[in-house]
């Protein structure tokens, strides 16, 4: 009789463990914001910062190693990060949040998914985990790559909007300010630093759900 009383509290200890364990942990090892594909443009709790890099001049290193958090959310170019081993391991020593940049894509003229799955493969190869955020280079997304991605468990982004390096523009709670980092753009980093400290950013999950998350997909 004793034996079974034990048994069965074990069990019991067992089963709480299980269920209530993995509502009160912070670490979420997949998730979709939305439960159908859609693109998320905007947060709820303040302003997010996301930086596209597919280019990198000497100064980038620099600002890799010395950028403060709250990180912004750096979009890397598949190219970029085959040819950036050392910028690579410097935002993975420092944990600096990442996602995806992938190519252009267009509601008339889909692009060819199996051109994004090579971009993810490349980021997945670097980065050993794959890509939970994702972006296009234009910000558009046809159906099909809407699903795929879903189905991937990937979230798509889209800018509230996007800096260019002209006058700081009026931010309204929840927006998602993007800057790139491309071969044609002309924001240096010390007008980004310069933004950074003029504005006060959170990450993209504080600013979705309203409080801080680590986010780790599991192998």
């Amino acid at each position: 009789m004793m034996f079974r009383k034990t048994l069965i509290s074990l069990l019991f200890i067992v089963i709480l463990f299980v269920f209530i364990k993995p509502i009160n942990s912070t670490m979420i090892s997949v998730f979709n914001i939305a439960d159908a594909p859609a693109v998320v443009t905007k947060g709820y709790y303040g302003t997010s910062l996301i930086v596209e890099i597919s280019f990198s001049d000497d100064t980038l290193l620099d600002w890799l190693k010395t950028v403060k958090a709250p990180y912004p959310l750096l979009l890397l170019d598949a190219a970029w990060i085959e040819r950036s081993p050392e910028h690579i391991k410097i935002i993975q020593e420092r944990k600096l949040p990442t996602g995806l940049l992938g190519p252009e894509d267009s509601v008339d003229k889909p692009i060819d998914l199996a051109v994004v799955q090579k971009d993810i493969n490349i980021y997945e190869k670097h980065m050993k985990e794959t890509p939970l955020w994702f972006a296009t280079r234009n910000h558009q997304y046809s159906q099909d790559l809407q699903k795929n991605l879903f189905q991937q468990q990937m979230n798509i982004l889209s800018p509230s909007l996007i800096w260019k390096g002209e006058k700081t523009p009026k931010l309204q709670k929840g927006d998602f300010v993007f800057i790139s980092l491309h071969q044609n753009n002309q924001i240096s980093l010390k007008e980004l630093n310069t933004f950074l400290q003029q504005n006060k950013f959170m990450s993209i999950e504080e600013n979705i759900f309203g409080y801080k998350v680590q986010t780790k997909k599991s192998p």
